[in-house]
């Protein structure tokens, strides 16, 4: 080791600098994670936590009659462009209009929701404003509500996706 000469400034001695860089890289870290905590919105999922879970009765009765109409829907989804099979009951699979909604797990002002018109048997398409990416919660329901299924998709690794009635 090399002797301290008190003839060297302050800001040259090694040692000065071991004590001073611990707690000034903790103070800079504190910044920064505060300035992210500030910036970044992680919002609710869900604003009515309590209606919704008054609703689940109601959503437990939907995802019944999808399974009483045996309906599956196959979806395809093509850079901005979205076809969707419908399979099951004949009452279900030709409403003209069919709500499908893109819901991502963290971030609900990501979501968003098509839709799909009816253009051959039992086939639905509609166009995305922008090519989506990363992993989305799928619902599809008629525009009555009346019924629904559900799947999951990750884009754009993954392009198609089979949407059933929610069994649990």
């Amino acid at each position: 080791m090399s002797e301290i000469n008190e003839n060297t400034p302050w800001y040259k001695q090694w040692m000065v600098w071991m004590v001073i860089a611990p707690p000034f890289a903790a103070v800079v870290a504190g910044i920064i994670t505060i300035n992210i905590a500030i910036e970044s919105d992680d919002g609710l999922v869900v604003d009515d936590y309590y209606k919704q879970g008054l609703a689940i009765n109601q959503t437990l009765d939907r995802d019944q009659l999808a399974r009483d109409l045996k309906l599956e829907a196959n979806l395809f989804v093509e850079l901005k462009e979205i076809k969707l099979r419908l399979a099951g009951d004949s009452k279900a699979t030709n409403e003209p209009n069919l709500t499908l909604s893109f819901i991502h797990p963290t971030q609900g002002q990501r979501d968003v929701v098509l839709g799909m018109t009816l253009f051959a048997d039992n086939a639905y398409q509609a166009e995305l404003e922008q090519q989506l990416t990363g992993n989305w919660n799928l619902l599809l329901e008629p525009e009555d509500k009346s019924w629904r299924i559900v799947g999951r998709l990750s884009l754009p690794k993954q392009t198609s996706s089979v949407l059933m009635p929610n069994l649990k």
